[in-house]
């Protein structure tokens, strides 16, 4: 495995920057002495992406460098994993694969083996393809709070009765983008990870308040809500993100399953589509999107107990434990 970004500590210590292969970790400070600013914080570090990349590019293609973290190292296992990101901000796009949209659409009404069924798949396919010609990405805010370690321990309290999963791309920006043009877009890109979009969906919509639209604060901006990790892969190591198969297990059984390819606004019109609207920064998460799988189409919610295991190619594997509060 070639040298990844993550975040770890040991023994209660203030968490670190470190290269990391399968098995050991160095930290980055290990190579400050080349120049890399802000080698003793993620936060710092991928801030001053934009200086830091050619340099870490660099370290990571030198043979060298393997060998360094195996014997100078520590092994990974003795390692606590943190969230290998610490965002400014967070943006999660929602209902953006087509296979989300279409088993939702089946699930409604008379169900997918129903006579109504053929008639949604084929409005909600010929919705999709105007909103790709005439519309644009639907886009939320998921406060830097919720963004928790990939082994962290999520907490499930007895109320939260639909709380559900959506495995997804997280895109980590690594220079300042306003206005920048979809086929430019990726140039911004930092790298990418493994992230699980918790979300509770008995309040999206609120009861007490009907009309006023989604509540993305009380659905999916609680502490915890998002692990992250384990580690970023530098957007350099990934050659089209698009192609990345994305899926997730709950207790060993699979739930979600899909690839990026199944977008319908790809990662750079994500990127542009928001750099109209906000100064997107260095650190910035975006959150890209859920393939077809929730806990809403199966029937299941998270639970006291559950094990989640979130993975992505080349991204890594993170195993979050639900427990009751």
């Amino acid at each position: 495995m070639l040298p990844v970004l993550v975040n770890v500590s040991f023994a209660d210590c203030t968490p670190f920057p470190a290269l990391s292969t399968e098995t050991h970790a160095l930290a980055l400070a290990y190579w400050a002495r080349v120049g890399l600013r802000g080698a003793h914080c993620i936060e710092t570090f991928l801030r001053e992406w934009d200086a830091n990349a050619a340099l870490l590019k660099r370290i990571s293609d030198d043979p060298a460098t393997a060998d360094a973290i195996e014997k100078r190292g520590a092994p990974l296992s003795s390692f606590r994993m943190h969230a290998p990101v610490a965002p400014r901000q967070v943006y999660c796009t929602i209902g953006n694969y087509r296979s989300q949209l279409l088993q939702a659409a089946l699930d409604a009404d008379d169900g997918p083996d129903g006579p109504g069924a053929a008639a949604r798949r084929a409005a909600l396919l010929d919705s999709i393809e105007t909103r790709r010609r005439e519309g644009a990405p639907y886009i939320c805010l998921k406060g830097p709070a919720c963004v928790a370690g990939p082994n962290d321990l999520l907490p499930v309290s007895r109320d939260l009765t639909t709380l559900d999963w959506e495995v997804e791309i997280g895109v980590v920006i690594g220079k300042s983008a306003v206005h920048v043009r979809a086929e430019d877009a990726l140039a911004c890109v930092a790298g990418y990870c493994v992230v699980n979009d918790i979300t509770l969906r008995e309040r999206i919509f609120r009861r007490d308040a009907p009309a006023l639209g989604a509540d993305w604060l009380q659905s999916k901006a609680r502490p915890g809500w998002l692990p992250a990790g384990p580690w970023m892969v530098p957007a350099w190591h990934i050659a089209d993100a698009q192609q990345l198969g994305l899926w997730l297990s709950l207790n060993g059984s699979s739930m979600q399953e899909g690839v990026a390819s199944d977008m319908i606004f790809s990662i750079g019109e994500q990127i542009a589509y928001l750099s109209n609207f906000t100064r997107l920064e260095p650190g910035d998460l975006i959150c890209t999107g859920t393939p077809a799988g929730l806990g809403t189409h199966h029937g299941r919610y998270l639970r006291p107990g559950d094990v989640l295991e979130a993975g992505i190619d080349g991204l890594g594997v993170q195993r979050v434990t639900c427990v009751e509060v």
